[in-house]
């Protein structure tokens, strides 16, 4: 995975939320997760996407991103195919602290301190209707 960050020394040095401007993800395989992370992003299927968009949920937004196949994916899976995938990105925030939060912008979709993704139930529920097996995400529960 190539990712440009715009802020990488705000990010590394003083704790900023990352700011990406390109995103390139390189499948090395797929389990069939409708959602995959590799923190701080997120890519979701064109299934999901769709899901999210009607559901009147808040603080999202989607991006296009660059997708590729590596080399040994391909050998490993010449007829495999791989859905087409857009890039979350959680508009809100929140502080974790062990298993509950503090400071939480009132988002259903927020990206935490620590750029991990932390979700309202709502989107649990709609996530839930997917396969999720392979990406830690969080709920939100109050302190």
């Amino acid at each position: 995975m190539d990712i440009l960050y715009d802020n990488f020394d705000d990010v590394r040095y003083r704790g900023a939320y990352p700011k990406i401007s390109h995103l390139h993800f390189i499948f090395l395989g797929w389990l069939g997760d409708c959602i995959i992370e590799s923190t701080p992003c997120f890519i979701v299927t064109y299934e999901l996407k769709s899901k999210i968009e009607k559901s009147g949920l808040k603080g999202y937004k989607f991006e296009d991103l660059e997708v590729s196949l590596s080399d040994e994916f391909i050998e490993m899976y010449p007829n495999r195919d791989i859905p087409q995938f857009k890039r979350l990105i959680p508009m809100g925030r929140v502080v974790v602290d062990d298993e509950t939060y503090a400071e939480w912008s009132g988002e259903d979709f927020n990206l935490s301190n620590k750029s991990y993704l932390v979700v309202s139930k709502k989107v649990l529920d709609i996530l839930k209707e997917c396969n999720i097996d392979n990406c830690d995400i969080y709920e939100l529960s109050k302190k």
